[in-house]
């Protein structure tokens, strides 16, 4: 009797083991400090939430996630203390109805990639080497998006972050402005906007992820809201309307997603801060920040080819 009691034991404990294993399939194991990262269905996604374990937003749950303004911020969005954004900037369920598709065929351009802030560089760019900076990570995405795509894109390399041989910031969109107005004159058929741009942050952190073997900067989609922060309250910038807001936040939502479900390390949350940038040219405008000044030319050039497919996947 002693046996048959043992062998039931056994029996049950090599069947708890095998659930175990089937619950975990998938999990992305992080290191010491660190939160899981796993992608589940909403039927799942709520439980994972109140667990504490970081769950990767994707067009399967999404709606889950939003249902808790809090999950949203936590797994989706991250705001700058200076802008103020509530529920009703961020309706989900709406900005996933747009569709972005859009026609890349024929020889007009489609897509005008620009650089506001031309002068960003890498920790190992060479001073003075124009490839070693933003706008040579630009020229690559361009190049891949002709060449593997087929797609005919306009590469902006204007500058409008230098005064008086100097890197000045300050007033660098005002510039923008008319000489990508101009562009988009002269190109009527571009439909879609890129300013890429490189972030900055401490020496400390490192953006950096791994597809197909190859290091690879993280990126992050950027929105504007035109709405400062004020003690709590709203108080909405009038002087920098921006039409296509609505559109610019659906649209890098749905960049978000997608870079999740295709490339799932790869894209930090959507940030948003209180202006509007560059991102009211175009009802599909992105502002993307690929890696940061610890990342290398290389990572930020390898993490085009990523960026170019999830483009893309959604438009095309």
């Amino acid at each position: 009797m002693k046996k048959i009691y043992s062998i039931i034991i056994a029996l049950l404990s090599f069947i708890l083991i095998c659930m175990i294993l089937i619950l975990v399939r998938g999990l992305k194991w992080a290191a010491p400090g660190e939160e899981a990262n796993i992608t589940l269905p909403s039927e799942q996604a709520k439980s994972a939430k109140n667990s504490g374990t970081k769950v990767t937003a994707t067009f399967d749950n999404i709606l889950e996630i939003a249902s808790d303004f809090n999950d949203l911020m936590r797994f989706v969005y991250s705001v700058d203390a200076t802008a103020y954004v509530d529920k009703k900037d961020l309706p989900i369920e709406e900005f996933l109805q747009y569709d972005f598709k859009t026609d890349l065929k024929g020889k007009k351009p489609k897509i005008l990639i620009f650089h506001t802030h031309s002068q960003e560089a890498y920790a190992n760019s060479k001073k003075g080497e124009v490839d070693d900076t933003i706008v040579g990570v630009g020229r690559k995405l361009a190049e891949i998006l002709t060449k593997e795509y087929g797609i005919n894109v306009v590469h902006d390399v204007g500058i409008y972050d230098v005064a008086d041989g100097k890197e000045q910031r300050a007033g660098s969109y005002e510039k923008m402005e008319p000489a990508t107005k101009s562009i988009l004159k002269k190109y009527p058929s571009i439909e879609i906007a890129i300013d890429l741009h490189r972030d900055a942050l401490a020496k400390n952190t490192k953006l950096v992820t791994s597809i197909d073997g190859k290091p690879t900067a993280k990126i992050m989609y950027f929105n504007g809201v035109s709405k400062e922060n004020k003690n709590g309250k709203p108080n909405v910038l009038s002087n920098l309307y921006n039409p296509y807001q609505k559109e610019n936040l659906a649209f890098s939502l749905q960049m978000f997603l997608t870079t999740n479900e295709m490339y799932p390390d790869l894209a930090r949350r959507n940030f948003i801060k209180p202006y509007r940038y560059s991102l009211h040219l175009l009802p599909k405008s992105l502002l993307i920040e690929v890696g940061s000044t610890t990342n290398t030319v290389q990572e930020a050039k390898n993490a085009m080819y990523a960026l170019a497919d999830v483009l893309v996947k959604l438009i095309k």
